[in-house]
């Protein structure tokens, strides 16, 4: 139950960086909001919490977690340095959408 509630949360955060980032890209001005932020911390926080649940499998693979936290830490560091200008490169915010979609194919393939 307390796995499922963090698993969900963690899908949240994802959803909400995605979405935040693709609206960052419809703006005139393009800026990013503070979603992406409260997104990023939202799925370090939930998946932190994931990894403490499963890791007392004796298998348990830190490989993925590993990657994950560190392209995680990436995205909150541009985001904080870039989140109060008022206008950034769009080439930016691609380059968040990227690293947010890598960090799915990596839960994705290596498991």
């Amino acid at each position: 139950m307390l796995k499922a509630f963090f698993y969900i949360l963690h899908m949240l955060g994802l959803a909400g960086l995605l979405v935040t980032l693709v609206l960052s890209l419809r703006k005139s001005p393009k800026r990013l909001s503070a979603g992406v932020l409260h997104s990023a911390w939202l799925q370090l926080i939930s998946g932190l919490a994931l990894t403490g649940i499963d890791s007392s499998k004796t298998d348990f693979n830190y490989l993925p977690v590993f990657i994950k936290l560190g392209i995680l830490v990436v995205i909150l560091v541009l985001g904080y340095k870039n989140v109060k200008k008022s206008e950034i490169k769009s080439n930016l915010i691609y380059l968040l959408l990227a690293l947010t979609l890598f960090n799915v194919l990596i839960a994705s393939v290596i498991n």
